[in-house]
């Protein structure tokens, strides 16, 4: 089970290819290269951040911790709120006006375009950065016969570590998707002291999000995942009782079907974010690729 504990990792820099002060500290990282690879960080902007309007070809699931983060004229992602960005479903520009730290989830979608790693794309915008300008949120550079080429600072980047032009899957949501998690009740579920609030599935693999609340001293054992869960700790601490690792609040961990039989104790009342990923089999995983 692989875990981390966002106080044993720093705030650091990914890239520069967007406006504005944004910083990240990188909790879980998937395997480069998998269409379901995945990025998983807390993200602190200085009300200053900035995108043109945009698309992506990957999926993004934001959780906002605190203050509000822009994300189109008019519209914020407010502290205690979830915004599902969809794959190929156009939004912004993104202008921020206060501070916010958000939990953002980045990873491959249902399409199966995958996702490309924060270290490609830190190489990339290096890379570029030396044969243009990245201004705005958007790479501007001269051709060799004088012209001009504009293009959004991730195309751009995207396209240079491909070597190819970026293709987008067709949209399937209008706009993003936010979610108020206070309109949505709890369930029981079959472990005592446990209690599931589910919030959304997206795409045809199955993209879950949602929330699990438990008591102190309730114990579950982790059942067979068809797809592998992100968890964060939104509040409180549990203990994987099988390392003995504490997990206090904002540390997340990621679970996988090789995990079943580990068995979580729950030290203080807590509640848990998830996301499960899309589920990816051998042949749909080899047509991706």
């Amino acid at each position: 089970m692989q875990t981390t504990r966002a106080a044993d990792v720093e705030w650091g820099e990914v890239s520069g290819h967007r406006s504005g002060g944004i910083e990240f500290k990188r909790l879980l990282q998937g395997t480069p290269g998998s269409p379901d690879n995945f990025e998983l960080s807390i993200v602190r902007t200085a009300g200053d951040y900035f995108t043109p309007r945009h698309r992506h070809n990957f999926d993004q699931v934001r959780l906002c911790l605190e203050g509000a983060m822009n994300y189109a004229p008019g519209k914020d992602l407010k502290a205690g709120t979830i915004g599902y960005f969809p794959e190929g479903t156009f939004y912004g520009p993104q202008s921020d006006t206060c501070k916010s730290v958000v939990l953002v989830l980045q990873m491959g979608g249902s399409a199966g375009y995958g996702f490309m790693s924060y270290q490609q794309l830190t190489a990339g915008y290096e890379k570029l950065a030396d044969l243009g300008q990245f201004d705005g949120g958007v790479f501007t550079r001269s051709t060799t016969d004088g012209r001009v080429v504009r293009k959004d600072g991730y195309e751009a980047i995207w396209e240079h570590i491909n070597g190819r032009a970026v293709e987008y899957p067709p949209p399937r949501y209008e706009e993003p998707i936010v979610i108020h998690p206070e309109g949505f009740g709890w369930l029981a579920t079959r472990d005592p002291g446990f209690e599931l609030k589910h919030m959304a599935t997206f795409g045809e693999r199955a993209v879950n999000i949602g929330e699990i609340r438990a008591t102190r001293g309730s114990r579950h054992k982790v059942d067979r995942h068809r797809a592998p869960e992100l968890l964060f700790v939104e509040s409180g601490a549990i203990r994987d009782v099988t390392s003995g690792q504490m997990l206090e609040t904002h540390s997340a961990f990621r679970v996988d079907p090789a995990d079943t039989g580990r068995e979580l104790e729950v030290v203080e009342d807590c509640v848990l974010f998830f996301v499960q990923l899309p589920k990816f089999d051998t042949k749909s995983a080899a047509a991706a690729a």
